[in-house]
């Protein structure tokens, strides 16, 4: 894998990561939001179970796979979230504003993926 890309890689799992600390600290501190943050760690932890494939940082990971990796699981992502909507029926939880913010993020990366790819292509 190029730098860039395991840039890329690094720095979803460090804003992951970071979001779960911050989530952690703040239910400790702001008890009458507490099971918010808790929806916050679990939506985390839902997106970190669906990149294992990156967990290895492998060498072999291509701007092409990285995307594909990154796709499907936005593509995972948008379904939960429609579930979520669904089952809910209200106003967004701690769950949801984490997968929303983490596809955000996704969609950056995959950007930045496909001009990473185009520059290599050339």
């Amino acid at each position: 894998m190029n730098p860039s890309l395991q840039r890329a890689v690094t720095s979803f799992y460090n804003l992951i990561y970071e979001a779960q600390t911050f989530a952690t600290a703040m239910a400790r501190i702001d008890t009458a939001e507490q099971e918010h943050y808790a929806g916050r760690i679990e939506g985390l932890n839902w997106v970190l179970d669906r990149c294992q494939e990156l967990e290895d940082m492998d060498a072999n990971l291509t701007p092409s796979s990285l995307q594909r990796v990154f796709g499907e699981v936005r593509s995972d992502l948008e379904h939960e979230l429609s579930v979520q909507r669904r089952e809910k029926g209200r106003r967004a939880d701690g769950r949801e504003e984490a997968l929303n913010f983490v596809a955000d993020y996704l969609s950056s990366l995959i950007t930045a993926t496909e001009i990473e790819s185009a520059k290599t292509a050339v």
